[in-house]
């Protein structure tokens, strides 16, 4: 009931949300057609500005309303993304299988976000158009990988952090107020291992393109890629359109056999509904602990209501139920039936405070509107946000951020699309045991792992049936070698402190490496 709760207010949200932006209608936006900066010699000046009340939704020619919409449109996505997990996990509580749960239905819809912005940004307008935002959607998918293998490695990493015994593993629970460099981290489970290793096999698939490209860039005459006399974007050769492809088969081949995988190995699902089930054990003793502390406001020291003759049974009772509701708190457990002190017969349910469980009617009607809700929201928001951080670093506004639009989205949509599992990962982590830095640790990588299948597969078949020139050899270089350190770095039992700031160092070096692999000392594109 506490998600669907929280689902509808984020809904109530996510509603005011987009009535503020609807109202920035007086904003405006020239119409034309966004090109790539070696293509600047086509003529726009004949383009006459359009308000932006004739679009369905609003837009701006300048940094500032181009920034504010930014931040509403990522806020409705937050929002979509977090209706999304909230309803996939609430699966779990009908009882479905937490192998089928775990393993299949929440990856694949943690990946809708970055999936749907990335399918936006190369279907609008025409092939020039489309290559141009596609840098957006390749924005997505490279901050997306990298964003969760570094910041959230590291921030997990600190909060879960627990004193390191004499054996090297970590002591659950056990954590001195001061941090230690060395003397402090986290022990993960040897099943997290596998997570890696999945997460390097499947980034394999990406040198299948990389080497296509490599190829043509050392061909004089296929690394030329001016602009067409009739304004149309020059082809590469068909060397590469068939590199998209097989890329694009190998990486859904590869993500039938990861889900198939996950089903059958569900270890780390199990954790995760166990985890899931514990949370709302919790959220249900601090609401009976709160209700029956305040019923006791009203009792006299003898049991009894104020006013009235208490019996000594009915106060013994009550102290029996926070008792137990304590110990359950601290030991993380689902309460049992409270025995009556007075005599002998199990507490009645009126008595524990007990909720009636929901049916499987309404449970289903919940979920199924939160994804309903959320994956809506991520389809119709995603192709303005697309539009949004294209005309913040398009030239041709009348105020713009003068870098490529890669960047742009490289920070904002990640933590868009993933603040959800952001806070999940961050959370699991602060309860300090290596059940549940396991169970972060194997979200991050199995996030990645989604990233390099699911999300790669949908640019790849962007790139194949729309004949989109491939020029993104050193984001998708970058993306490897993140991948290759971290999980290099990660394959090991114990992580202590120290290791954490290296990798999370890996994501402003991942940007810094672009620009140099892209400007004119490399000349890679």
């Amino acid at each position: 009931m506490a998600h669907f709760k929280l689902g509808w207010r984020q809904l109530a949200s996510a509603m005011v949300l987009v009535g503020a932006v609807m109202q920035a209608g007086s904003l405006t936006v020239p119409a034309h057609d966004p090109y790539f900066d070696e293509f600047d010699s086509v003529d726009n000046s004949t383009a006459t500005p359009v308000q932006c009340f004739d679009k369905v939704f609003p837009c701006s020619h300048t940094i500032v309303g181009n920034l504010i919409l930014m931040i509403f449109y990522g806020a409705l996505l937050g929002v979509a993304a977090k209706l999304i997990a909230d309803g996939a996990e609430m699966l779990l509580d009908i009882g479905l299988p937490p192998a089928l749960i775990g393993g299949l239905v929440l990856p694949v819809l943690g990946a809708v976000p970055d999936a749907a912005i990335i399918v936006v940004s190369g279907l609008g307008g025409d092939r020039v158009t489309a290559q141009k935002q596609l840098q957006v959607g390749m924005g997505t998918l490279a901050g997306s990988t990298i964003m969760l293998l570094t910041i959230p490695w590291l921030g997990s990493l600190l909060i879960g952090r627990c004193d390191i015994g004499s054996d090297g593993k970590a002591r659950d629970g056990v954590s001195s107020s001061r941090i230690s460099l060395v003397r402090q981290g986290v022990t993960i489970l040897p099943d997290v291992k596998n997570s890696i290793l999945f997460m390097l096999v499947t980034m394999l698939p990406m040198f299948i393109i990389q080497g296509a490209d490599w190829h043509c860039m050392s061909v004089p005459t296929c690394n030329n890629l001016s602009m067409n006399a009739n304004g149309t974007l020059p082809d590469q050769p068909k060397y590469i359109h068939y590199s998209a492809l097989v890329t694009l088969i190998v990486c859904g081949l590869m993500l039938i056999f990861y889900m198939g995988y996950q089903v059958y190995d569900a270890k780390a699902a199990e954790r995760r509904a166990k985890k899931h089930s514990q949370d709302v054990t919790m959220r249900r003793i601090a609401h009976r602990f709160y209700t029956m502390t305040s019923r006791n406001a009203f009792m006299d020291p003898t049991g009894g209501e104020a006013g009235q003759e208490g019996s000594e049974g009915d106060s013994l009772v009550h102290r029996g139920i926070q008792k137990k509701y304590f110990n359950a708190w601290k030991v993380r457990q689902p309460t049992r039936p409270t025995v009556n002190p007075a005599g002998g017969e199990p507490a009645s349910e009126d008595e524990e405070g007990e909720e009636k469980e929901e049916s499987r009617v309404m449970l289903w009607f919940k979920s199924i509107s939160l994804l309903t809700i959320g994956i809506a929201m991520v389809c119709i928001f995603s192709d303005p946000m697309v539009d949004v951080l294209g005309a913040l670093t398009d030239d041709k506004n009348d105020s713009h951020i003068p870098i490529p639009a890669f960047y742009v989205s490289f920070v904002v949509t990640p933590i868009c699309s993933n603040a959800s599992e952001l806070v999940s990962s961050l959370m699991f982590a602060a309860k300090k045991t290596r059940t549940n830095i396991s169970m972060t640790y194997s979200q991050l990588y199995g996030a990645a792992t989604m990233n390099n299948t699911l999300c790669l597969a949908v640019f790849m078949a962007l790139v194949y049936t729309r004949e989109l020139q491939w020029v993104y050899s050193a984001e998708v270089f970058v993306i490897i070698l993140v991948q290759l350190a971290v999980g290099v770095i990660g394959y090991r039992e114990t992580y202590r402190i120290w290791i954490g700031f290296p990798v999370a160092a890996l994501y402003f070096l991942s940007i810094g490496m672009v620009a140099l692999l892209e400007s004119s000392l490399v000349r890679w594109r």
